[in-house]
This record gives structure tokens, sequence and C-alpha cells, in this order.
């Protein structure tokens, strides 16, 4: 049985452009485009300096910091994002990290679907770039992955706005958009990908239809 139309999309597909763009003006999505996304030209081209020019290898490094971010964001959804403790140690600790069981309660609302947290995003690129060095790979690499990870995060918060704010339209659109909706009103344990469901396919949490 398939999914139904996603109840959260408040616009048809031949919506005016003009809502469309008012939509991407939220000051959460400004304050990501600000900030990763120069983040994210500056992993490019430094890492680009620091291998002494090779474009290639660079724009190869920055494509598999968008690979490693899919699994990051799966990992994090999945693990994380979802963790609910009973404790309240665990409660305290919990508050410190990016929400996100408001936005599962009001699924609707701008304001619940991006993160405000994203100093988190410092420790986990820390941690990142000490892994990729601790395995071998180079500073000219690890910086330039370091960037695609940086704008394979805002393509996750902007992508994740457009499947709940936007009319997806392209064929893609509307199969990331069924993918994400089901996460939040078939079965919250399965479907933690949002860029891609890739990870979710290799882990077996994609969705198999009614048990």
């Amino acid at each position: 049985m398939d999914a139904p139309r996603p109840p959260f999309a408040p616009m048809r597909a031949g919506g005016a452009p003009g809502r469309r763009l008012a939509a991407l003006r939220h000051p959460h999505l400004n304050r990501v485009a600000l900030i990763f996304a120069p983040a994210a030209l500056a992993g490019l081209g430094l890492g680009a300096w620091i291998a002494e020019g090779d474009v290639v290898t660079a724009l190869a490094a920055f494509a598999y910091g968008l690979l490693w971010w899919s699994l990051i964001e799966y990992l994090l959804h999945r693990h994380l994002l979802h963790w609910a403790p009973a404790g309240p140690r665990g409660r305290a600790i919990r508050r410190l990290l990016p929400g996100h069981l408001g936005h599962h309660a009001q699924p609707q609302d701008p304001d619940e679907v991006v993160s405000r947290k994203h100093l988190f995003a410092l420790p986990l690129g820390l941690l990142a770039l000490a892994g990729m060095r601790a395995v071998g790979f180079s500073w000219g690499w690890s910086v330039a992955a370091l960037g695609g990870g940086a704008m394979g995060y805002a393509l996750y918060e902007y992508l994740h706005f457009a499947c709940h704010q936007l009319p997806m339209a392209s064929r893609l659109g509307r199969r990331l958009t069924r993918h994400h909706a089901i996460h939040h009103f078939r079965d919250e344990t399965v479907n933690f990908g949002v860029t891609s469901p890739l990870w979710d396919h290799v882990f077996g949490t994609v969705w198999r239809g009614p048990r």
C-alpha cells in the first residue's frame, strides 16, 4: 500500500514562485547559508591550495565529504535526534544537542524544521578532520572533504525544509518527500535518510510496507 500524499506540504506543485522564494527566506535557513556555504567553498579552495593546485583531487575529496556527510546525517538522525533519555543526567545532555522531537510533534511548523544549534557542527567537523588524518588522508584531501561535509549539511537543511514547506515537483523531489513522509506519518523507526535513502538500504531501515 502506497504512502498517502504528505499532509505537511502547504503548497501544490503549481504554487506561485514568489511564495516558494518567501519560504526559502526563513531566518534559520539564511543562517545555514551564511555559515555553511562559505565554509564549504573555503574548504574546497583551501584543500586545492594545500594540494598545490590539484583541483581534480580537491573535487574528488569534496564529493567524498558529501558522501560521508550522508552517513553522518543518517547516524545522527537514527541514534541521536530520536534519543529521549529517561534520567535527569541524560536529559541535561540531550538539551545541549540539536532538538528534533518538537519537529515530529509539529512537522508543519517551519520554525521546527531547521536546527538552531549550528555550533554542534564545530566539534563534529574537528572529529571528522582528525579521523581522516588518523587513517592517512593528506591535509589537502581532508580539508576539501570537510568542505564537502559542510555543503552536505547545508543541502540537508534545505532539502529537509523543502520536503515540509515546498512543492517538490521533480521526480527526485517527490521520491525524497515520500521517503521522509513515511518516517513522519507511518513509522518513525525507518527512513532516517533525508538527502538520500542510501544508508537506509545499507542498514536495513528502509520502509518495506505494512508488517
